[in-house]
Formats: C-alpha cells, sequence, structure tokens
C-alpha cells in the first residue's frame, strides 16, 4: 500500500478522533491536507458530522463486536454502484483487514448517505413526480405536496422556521442564515405545459421550464452549494467565491462560483445541454470535464458518452424563458420534441425521415397550437393532424 492510499484509509478514523477530540496534530493535518484536495471530500466530511448520521455511528459502533461485522460492511460497499465515494475508498478499502471496526463504520457511512442523494434515485424520484402531478407543486421534506397554482396563501412556513413565500409565478425563499443542524431538501416541480420561478436562499435565480424538477436545499450550509435537476432551467447564479455552486443532472455536473447558464438535461433526449451566458463554468462527466466561456455550450451525448464544446447563439437555448423559442435550423424531431412538453400532447411521426427536416423560425410559446403548427407547415413540408391531445406529423 502506498502512502497516498495509506492516508485516505485513515481518514474515517482521524475524524471520529476529532469529534472525541483524541486526533493528534500529525492526524489533524493529514484531516486538513485531505479536505484541502476537492470539494468533494468537505461535502462528505460536513455530511458524516451531521447529528443524524453521528448518531447511526454510535448506533452501529456497539453493535459491532466480532469481525463478521467488518465482512457485512464490505458487503454492503459491494453494492454501491458508481459512486464517487466508491472511487476515493474502492482500492484503499482492500486492505480493510488490517483496519480498526471504527474505520469500517465510518466508512460505509460516508458511503452509504453521500451516494444516496447522488444515486439515480434521486432522479427517478423527480421524474416520477413530474409524470404524476398536473400543476407546478412545491414538495418539503417531510413529503408535503404544495400545489403552487391553487394556493391561496402568498406564504408557507417550513418546519425549521423558514420562510417561503410564493407569487406570481415565483417561490421565494428566506435570505436570512440560520444556524442548521440538518439540510432539509426541497423539491419544486414543473408538468407538461407549466413554467416556475426559484429564488434560492442564497439569491440565485431558477427559471424552471417545463416538465422538470429541481431538489434543493432549504438552507445552504458548508462550502458547497448544490441542487439536482432533471428536465431544463436557467440559472443566475449569486456570486460567492467561498461557497461553489454545482448543478447536478444525471449524466453531468456543472460546477460555477457566479454566472448565468441555461441546463437542459431531459431524460428522454439523447443529450444534455449546457450553455454558458455569462461568467465561467467547468462541466463534468463521468469521463470528461472541460471550462466553457460565454457564447458556448458543453453537449453530451448519452450513448457515446462524447463530449463536445461548441461556440453557439444562447439565444437559441434560453428564449423560452421570454415566452418563445427560437429555432435556428434545428431537426423537426427536436422541435416537436419541445412543444409536445409545452402543449401537453403527445407527437407520433407517420413517416420517421420526416425528423431529419429542419426548422429554422421563432415560435410563440402562449399561441394556440393549431396556430404554432400552422406556421411550421408554412415553411416546412409537413402537414399536421391534431387529434386532442396527440399530434401527427405527415
Amino acid at each position: 500500500m502506498n502512502t497516498r492510499q495509506e492516508n485516505i484509509t485513515k481518514i474515517p478514523e482521524i475524524i471520529l478522533k476529532k469529534i472525541s477530540r483524541e486526533a493528534t496534530n500529525e492526524e489533524l493535518q493529514l484531516l486538513d491536507d485531505w479536505l484541502s484536495e476537492s470539494e468533494q471530500n468537505r461535502a462528505l466530511y460536513q455530511k458524516l458530522l451531521s447529528r443524524k448520521n453521528l448518531a447511526l455511528m454510535e448506533k452501529e459502533y456497539q453493535k459491532i463486536d466480532n469481525d463478521a461485522a467488518w465482512e457485512k460492511i464490505l458487503d454492503k460497499i459491494e453494492t454501491k454502484k458508481k459512486t464517487p465515494v466508491r472511487q476515493l475508498f474502492g482500492k484503499a478499502l482492500k486492505y480493510a483487514a488490517i483496519l480498526a471496526i471504527p474505520l469500517a463504520v465510518a466508512s460505509y457511512l460516508l458511503i452509504s448517505n453521500f451516494s444516496e442523494e447522488d444515486s439515480s434515485l434521486t432522479f427517478a424520484e423527480m421524474e416520477k413526480q413530474i409524470s404524476e402531478l398536473k400543476e407546478s407543486s412545491l414538495i418539503t421534506d417531510e413529503g408535503e405536496v404544495v400545489l403552487l397554482q391553487s394556493e391561496k396563501n402568498e406564504s408557507i412556513v417550513e418546519v425549521d422556521g423558514t420562510q417561503i413565500h410564493h407569487k406570481d409565478s415565483t417561490l421565494l425563499y428566506d435570505k436570512e442564515e440560520k444556524k442548521i443542524e440538518e439540510v432539509k431538501y426541497n423539491s419544486l416541480v414543473t408538468p407538461r405545459s407549466k413554467v416556475y420561478n426559484l429564488v434560492l436562499a442564497d439569491g440565485t435565480k431558477v427559471w424552471l421550464n417545463a416538465s422538470s424538477a429541481i431538489k434543493y436545499p432549504v438552507s445552504f450550509v458548508g462550502d458547497i452549494r448544490k441542487v439536482y435537476l432533471t428536465g431544463e432551467a436557467y440559472f443566475e447564479v449569486t456570486h460567492n467565491a467561498k461557497k461553489t455552486f454545482i448543478v447536478s443532472t444525471n449524466e453531468m455536473d456543472i460546477e460555477v462560483l457566479g454566472t448565468s447558464f441555461n441546463v437542459m438535461a431531459y431524460p428522454e433526449d439523447q443529450t444534455v445541454e449546457t450553455t454558458l451566458v455569462s461568467g465561467k463554468v467547468k462541466v463534468r462527466t463521468d469521463n470528461s470535464k472541460m471550462l466553457l466561456e460565454p457564447g458556448t455550450q458543453a453537449k453530451l451525448d448519452k450513448e457515446t458518452r462524447l463530449l463536445d464544446k461548441n461556440e453557439t447563439n444562447t439565444d437559441l437555448f434560453t428564449s423560452w424563458r421570454f415566452g418563445k423559442y427560437i429555432f435556428e435550423y434545428e431537426n423537426l424531431e427536436g422541435v416537436m420534441s419541445k412543444l409536445s412538453r409545452w402543449y401537453d400532447v403527445d407527437v407520433t411521426f407517420a413517416d420517421a425521415k420526416k425528423k431529419d427536416l429542419h426548422f429554422s423560425g421563432t415560435l410563440f410559446k402562449y399561441n394556440d397550437i393549431n396556430e404554432t403548427l400552422h406556421i411550421i407547415e408554412l415553411t416546412s413540408n409537413v402537414r399536421f393532424e391534431n387529434t386532442e391531445n396527440s399530434i401527427t406529423v405527415n
């Protein structure tokens, strides 16, 4: 085992010692070095220190009294798939036989708790909520569903005292900083044909497009501001050099300090796109990363896993915020996909070849659907058959 592997295996035990005030200066220095390596390490550290996780650790530790417990821990660890933590500790944990039981408990807690938020379960849950809800809705950490269109009151009070206001299709969180012992996550969900705005506790503004969901902390703690998105949203992130803002999708993470950008990450689409309007962002996938400048776009092909960067007209990807879609030589399949989500209709192509036809022009979202379809017919070699909630492209 090399020096770095040895140091990594010591980290959970050092954290335990620090909690009990038994860590030496040398161990504290190792911990500081590990924390300074990445934002992810600091997030893991903050998560382990939560009251809930400490109580779980104490409970598990008291139950462990033989070597079989370690094998059980390893079995649980091996069931975790593709998590950042497993990559971090995977190799080191092969040397578990020489480690103390407290290390096993801490390692397992780090893996199981952090992966819970980053796993595909988070996105599967949000996608289910989108399909089930018919109105823009706030879902609290406790599971309460607040229908924002029908809610008459202009404020909602969270259990921990956080004040939430909603007015004119905007949900606003108090900017007042509170001492938080446990991070709570709310979700904002927009079904088809609905959009909603959100102002987070740090002042960051989010425009959530139709058929989308965002999961976010009620209040931000630690040095990372992380939210989870499925669908499409435009962000104006409040600058804070000490607290990186991360938008996590099922295929891509976007890391910023303060900037404006659009993310399109619909599960049914072939690509995930991040389009930068101002500032600077770092885009990461499972095997690639790149830095974007204003006027550029990162596009990930889900099948090939290739991540490309291109210069682009940002209006093509942000105009939806202003009630319109601007298309520039976009294939008809992509055009109809956007209209399907907005008008809440299903689209079928009678001739698959029509998907590759291209359309350029501006379509206004609040026009009647038949008027919108007529504009496309005038400029493309297609005809539409609109029957109730289904459109056939002929």
